[in-house]
């Protein structure tokens, strides 16, 4: 599962982006993932369009897709490497609209929330 497949990623998709996420963008490419994965209207339709796929799923649900699989979508843990991984789940958490927050934890965001309000929480 190395070889290129269908149409690069969109430019709009890189724009912008880190050298971590343009990493991710060619792991994306590398292995395969648009031929059941659309970008932009263009790849395959078997998985989903990923548009938009940071604002349905955390970080931690993207690893945890990505390495494990789940219906359709056969697991990967062990066609990448961790470097791999990680560029991949960053580039896809730079997948929603502008102006439209990524997917976020509840209970981090709760936590995160309530040392905002009370800083004396996180120092006892």
């Amino acid at each position: 599962m190395t070889a290129w497949s269908g149409e690069p990623v969109p430019v709009k998709f890189l724009e912008g982006r880190t050298a971590l996420q343009r990493k991710g963008a060619v792991v994306f490419q590398a292995k395969q993932c648009r031929n059941c994965h659309s970008l932009a209207g263009s790849g395959g339709k078997r998985g989903p369009e990923l548009d938009a796929v940071a604002t349905r799923l955390t970080g931690d649900q993207l690893i945890r897709q990505v390495l494990q699989g789940r219906g359709n979508m056969p697991a990967y843990g062990n066609n990448l490497n961790p470097a791999e991984t990680t560029a991949l789940v960053a580039f896809l958490e730079t997948l929603h609209p502008a102006g439209q927050r990524p997917a976020r934890d509840a209970s981090r965001a709760a936590v995160e929330t309530q040392n905002v309000e009370n800083p004396a929480a996180t120092h006892p």
